[in-house]
């Protein structure tokens, strides 16, 4: 596992914290919490605060452009990020493979799974510090957005078809004794998300974490390759339907903790998944309300029926 807090990285599986820039514009409320009434899912209480959106019957689904990863490939990316060593077989099971160039102090690491084509360079050391005692310099969120932008502009790591979402607190650190609590904000994250004719891809992005100084201290991508040409169209289920299957906890990931109040859907719209294929999915714009605290959290219910895509060769 490689970057701890709004990404993380495990066995191939990117998760990034999105922006609502794409529902909304308003990327977390933090005003009063209207009153609605609450309906209770075997999650826990949902208010719905939002309308439902208007959809069209079908979307087109698209085919995932199969990965080749070899040696030759994996070199040429290290030397993207200035890395040279030899590649190691680090995980088998998982199809991880690691160069590590010890020649780098601190040393520095490019991981690169070959199933799912997620890719990992870190400086572990810069980007996950064990203790510290004071808070690290870190940059503005603008400034962040335009040290990463930059950077992977300069290593032609952007695709066209990607855009900045959101910058959030990466790892942190956090010191406590019997009378003083102290936490230090460790890193930066800066995500980026692909579309596809407009519309998010949900589980695919790229994120550049920043540390002391704004040094670039770690890039983790999963940004696949779709081919543009629809397979074909599948019809959807209703955005009521989609709501119900929330309310059952009939989601395609769980990214909601258990100890929350309740549940506020601010916004519902269409996006997209990648699974076998590129499906459409409904995202929910939420905020997860625990006390005084509130959290922007996003649930994605699936929008077709598995059966649209089971004669699919």
């Amino acid at each position: 596992m490689l970057f701890a807090g709004s990404a993380v990285i495990a066995l191939g599986i990117i998760i990034v914290v999105l922006s609502s820039m794409y529902l909304s514009n308003e990327c977390i409320y933090t005003g009063d919490i209207p009153s609605f009434p609450i309906t209770t899912g075997s999650s826990g209480p949902y208010v719905l605060a939002s309308s439902y959106p208007t959809v069209n019957d079908t979307y087109p689904i698209y085919k995932i452009i199969p990965i080749e990863i070899t040696d030759g490939k994996i070199k040429d990316l290290g030397k993207v990020f200035g890395l040279a060593g030899e590649i190691q077989n680090y995980i088998p099971s998982a199809g991880i493979l690691r160069l590590t160039d010890n020649n780098k102090d601190p040393y520095e690491i490019l991981e690169v799974n070959r199933y799912t084509g997620v890719i990992s360079f870190q400086i572990p050391s810069k980007a996950l510090p064990y203790t510290t005692d004071k808070q690290p310099n870190l940059p503005s969120d603008e400034e962040a957005r335009d040290i990463a932008l930059k950077y992977l502009q300069e290593r032609n790591l952007l695709p066209d078809n990607a855009h900045f979402t959101t910058v959030s607190i990466g790892s942190q650190y956090t010191h406590k004794t019997i009378d003083t609590f102290k936490e230090y904000n460790l890193t930066k994250n800066v995500g980026f998300m692909k579309t596809i004719n407009g519309f998010l891809i949900c589980n695919s992005g790229m994120t550049v974490t920043l540390g002391d100084g704004g040094e670039v201290v770690g890039v983790s991508t999963g940004l696949r390759e779709i081919d543009p040409e629809p397979i074909r169209y599948v019809k959807v289920i209703s955005p009521e339907q989609a709501y119900q299957k929330l309310l059952s906890n009939d989601v395609e990931m769980q990214y909601l903790p258990e100890d929350y109040d309740e549940v506020i859907v601010r916004d519902i719209g269409i996006a997209y998944w990648i699974g076998e294929y590129l499906t459409p999915v409904y995202i929910f714009s939420c905020v997860n309300v625990k006390g005084d605290s509130q959290e922007q959290v996003w649930q994605y219910v699936s929008a077709i029926d598995p059966s649209e895509i089971q004669d699919i060769s």
